[in-house]
Order: C-alpha cells, then structure tokens, then sequence
C-alpha cells in the first residue's frame, strides 16, 4: 500500500484527491481506515526518529518496522537504515541505505 502525502488523501475507489476526511466528496466512499494508517505511519516515523535523539535504540526499531509495514518507501527504510546502523548492523543498514538512494534516483 503506498500511502498519500500527508496534507491529503486519495481516494482508492474513485481516486478523487481530497483532504482529510472521512467519506470521498466525490463517492461517499468510507477513509476512515486509510486515514488511520496515515496517521499511524506518521506517529511511528514521528516516535522513531524521537527515540533516536533519546538513544532508545530498541524502542526506535519498533517504530522503523511499523513505518515499513505500513510504507516500505524512503523515509521508512531510511529511520531502519539509522536503527541498524546504531545497532552494529553494518550490512543491513548498507543495503537499506542504497535503497534510498537508488529511490531518489528513480523519481
């Protein structure tokens, strides 16, 4: 699922663009949990770089593997790249790190 940019949601049935809400203006289509994934995906990005800034290693790869769950894009792959870099993981933040890369390149 790939989710919309944080001022506005599209909706998956009609695709109408529109802000936060609950129902499409356009076909009444329910948003409500698409919204609440949005709002998920921010809290745990929020709370992951948070938990970073105070060393909570752990606590922020929590919150990186529920922003991959939720959008395995850039910015999810980048706070995990962080998480395993913090954590000796050499390897895996390299990779994860070429990724968002290879991501921005690809725009």
């Amino acid at each position: 699922m790939t989710l919309p940019p944080r001022d506005e949601l599209r909706c998956p049935t009609c695709g109408a663009r529109q802000g936060r809400a609950d129902t499409c203006r356009r076909c009444k289509t329910d948003l409500r949990f698409l919204r609440a994934a949005v709002e998920a995906y921010e809290r745990h990005h929020r709370d992951g770089w948070h938990s970073l800034k105070l060393g909570r290693t752990e606590q922020a790869l929590h919150h990186a593997r529920r922003c991959l769950e939720l959008q395995p894009g850039a910015e999810s792959r980048q706070l995990m790249a962080v998480c395993q870099l913090l954590r000796g993981n050499w390897l895996d933040a390299l990779d994860l790190a070429r990724r968002v890369e290879e991501a921005g390149t690809h725009r």
